[in-house]
């Protein structure tokens, strides 16, 4: 076999090697990067109170830049035997665009009013409070004789 017949050969075979390896290059170069997320603590917090008084629940002011996502809300008004009707109460919040709850329970021993909220889970979606570096409260109406009031929710605290 001639020298140039050789050369001839060993480049082809060469291609025939590198070839594969070229196009697999360009593969990895083509794939979707890889994304680094920062995972924020889903907090879970409750507030109740012994009847005749108005409960708040407080969700503590994150740092400056940071808001408070509210991932769920539970509200709960509870009588007891001696129960007093509830007509057209309104609860309030701050700093969550006046999101409020208004509602009735009448006067039926051991009467209860339940309201859940859902949210979104942390990193995917929450709702976001209105201002930075602010609390956020919820607050029951004034206090009615003979019903309690609770509030649990769960938050982050992100940008």
């Amino acid at each position: 076999m001639s020298i140039r017949k050789l050369v001839i050969v060993v480049v082809v075979a060469a291609i025939a090697v590198l070839l594969p390896l070229a196009t697999r290059a360009q593969q990895v170069m083509n794939a979707n990067p890889v994304t680094i997320q920062t995972q924020y603590v889903l907090v879970s917090t409750s507030q109740t109170q012994a009847v005749n008084t108005q409960t708040t629940l407080t969700i503590p002011a994150p740092p400056p830049s940071f808001y408070n996502y509210v991932c769920s809300l539970h509200f709960n008004a509870s009588q007891n035997a001696t129960s007093t009707a509830i007509t057209n109460s309104v609860t309030t919040s701050t700093n969550f665009n006046a999101w409020a709850i208004k509602f009735s329970v009448a006067a039926v021993a051991n009467q209860n009013y339940d309201m859940n909220e859902s949210w979104g889970i942390a990193n995917v979606g929450c709702v976001k409070s209105t201002s930075p570096g602010t609390a956020t409260t919820f607050v029951s109406p004034a206090a009615v004789a003979q019903a309690a009031f609770t509030w649990d929710a769960t938050y982050y605290q992100a940008p």
